[in-house]
């Protein structure tokens, strides 16, 4: 169904501003709302989630937390820092090192979701040390090439999760993206 062919010539006006906001994103729990007042043949517009649990899924699941999670077209998939299977920091004190565990790890959940870097539409990042991350920066560029680009945010913070971490990279993909 597509924005110009969504009505019918019988639907009423309350019908088709439900409607409306369903196609164009009300949320997961707003679109089950929306979609039990339209009725069950219209049930089936309603977006799916499907939840990444990685590693530590013991541990996301004790915490409260997925690696990723998707809802229709759109990924969104936590800040992933650099730990180890043993949930232990991965080259402790070195940002250029983590950085490239981080987006090693990042292209792993990307790829659960058959995505790549080109999906990405929005990168924030979390650092411990932002002129270690002005050294960093050349090898985030070659990550995304020539293109496109995602929208980005950077953050100093005192600290992360675990001592010894310095980068925590968090990004959002869309799956409509060719």
């Amino acid at each position: 169904m597509n924005a110009q062919n969504e009505f019918t010539s019988d639907d009423s006006d309350d019908r088709r501003v439900l409607r409306r906001r369903l196609l164009t994103g009300a949320g997961v729990a707003g679109a089950a709302a929306i979609a039990g007042q339209l009725g069950a043949s219209e049930a089936s517009a309603a977006p799916s989630r499907t939840d990444l649990f990685y590693y530590w899924e013991a541990q996301q699941k004790s915490l409260g937390f997925s690696q990723g999670v998707r809802v229709d077209n759109t990924i969104w998939l936590s800040g992933t820092a650099a730990l180890d299977k043993d949930f232990n920091p991965v080259s402790s004190g070195d940002l250029g090192a983590q950085m490239k565990f981080v987006y090693a790890r990042v292209k792993e959940s990307l790829a659960k979701y058959s995505l790549d870097f080109r999906h990405v539409v929005r990168e924030n990042m979390y650092v411990t040390d932002m002129a270690a991350l002005v050294e960093a920066l050349p090898y985030r560029k070659n990550i995304y090439g020539s293109g496109p680009f995602p929208t980005s945010t950077t953050l100093q913070v005192q600290q992360l999760l675990q001592p010894g971490l310095m980068i925590e990279i968090e990004v959002t993909a869309c799956r409509a993206l060719p």
